[in-house]
C-alpha cells in the first residue's frame, strides 16, 4: 500500500469590531489528502485541523519575543557596561542594557525578551494618534491575554522611553504617563488583569540615537512591552 500526503494551507479571515476585546487572529484550515492505492481502488481521505496564527500587521509580532521566558545568563559585562574593581567587590555600572537586534534588554543578570509596541502620540501627550496605534494595541493585548492564559505565572512591564530632545524632568513625566496610558488601555479596555502588568518611565535615560537626528530620535519615543517573568 502506498500514501501520499499532500499538504493545504488554506487560510480565512474573520473581521470582528474593536470594541471591547481584540480582534481574534485568522483562522487556517491545513487540509490532509490521503491517497491509498490498491489493486482497482483508489481512496481519498481529507483530515482538517484549524489552527490560529497570529495577525501581523506591518511585521508587528509580538507573539514571537513574548512567548520567550526570561532567562538568567552569567553576569559578565554586556556590551555598553563598564566594570569597576575594588579590593572586594566589583560593580557593573549600567543598571539596563537593551540589545535592539536581538530585541532583549539585560537586568541584573537576566536576558528579559521585549517589543516595541508602534503606537504614535499626539506630541508632548499621552494621546493616542491614529488607528494604526489602536490596532497595535489588540494585537499586543490578544497575546498578552493568550500567554496568560497558557502560562499564569508570566508577567509584563510596560516601558516609556523618550529622545533627548527636550527637558529631562518633562520627559521622564511624559515617558511615565505614556507607558501609564498602555497600561491603563490594557488593563480596563482589554480586561488584562493589573497583577500581570506594571509600568514604569525611563525618559531619556536609554536612548538608542543620544545625538541623532529628529528622524532618529522619533525610534527613541517608544513604548516596550518586556517579558519580565
Amino acid at each position: 500500500m502506498m500514501k501520499i500526503t499532500h499538504p493545504i494551507l488554506i487560510a480565512a479571515t474573520f473581521i470582528c469590531p474593536a470594541l471591547a476585546q481584540p480582534s481574534p487572529p485568522p483562522v487556517v484550515v491545513e487540509t490532509t489528502v490521503v491517497e491509498t492505492n490498491t489493486p482497482g481502488q483508489k481512496v481519498v481521505e481529507e483530515t482538517v485541523v484549524e489552527k490560529t496564527v497570529p495577525v501581523s500587521p506591518s511585521g508587528f509580532d509580538p507573539r514571537r519575543q513574548l512567548s520567550i521566558a526570561p532567562r538568567a545568563i552569567p553576569l559578565d559585562p554586556a556590551p555598553g557596561t563598564r566594570t569597576e574593581t575594588t579590593e572586594t567587590t566589583t560593580t557593573r555600572v549600567g543598571s539596563r542594557v537593551y540589545n535592539t537586534e536581538r530585541s532583549v534588554v539585560v537586568v541584573e543578570g537576566r536576558e528579559l525578551p521585549y517589543v516595541t509596541i508602534p503606537v504614535l502620540f499626539e506630541k508632548e501627550t499621552a494621546d493616542l494618534l491614529d488607528s494604526e496605534s489602536r490596532a497595535a494595541l489588540d494585537q499586543t493585548a490578544a497575546v498578552i491575554l493568550e500567554l496568560t492564559k497558557a502560562n499564569p505565572s508570566a508577567v509584563f512591564d510596560i516601558e516609556g522611553h523618550t529622545s533627548t530632545d527636550g527637558a529631562e524632568d518633562l520627559n521622564m513625566t511624559l515617558s511615565a504617563a505614556r507607558a501609564r496610558r498602555v497600561y491603563e488601555e490594557l488593563t480596563k479596555r482589554y480586561l488584562i488583569p493589573a497583577t500581570v502588568l506594571s509600568a514604569h518611565g525611563y525618559g531619556e535615560s536609554y536612548p538608542k540615537f543620544p545625538n541623532g537626528s529628529e528622524s532618529d530620535m522619533v525610534l527613541d519615543r517608544r513604548v516596550l512591552v518586556v517579558r519580565v517573568k
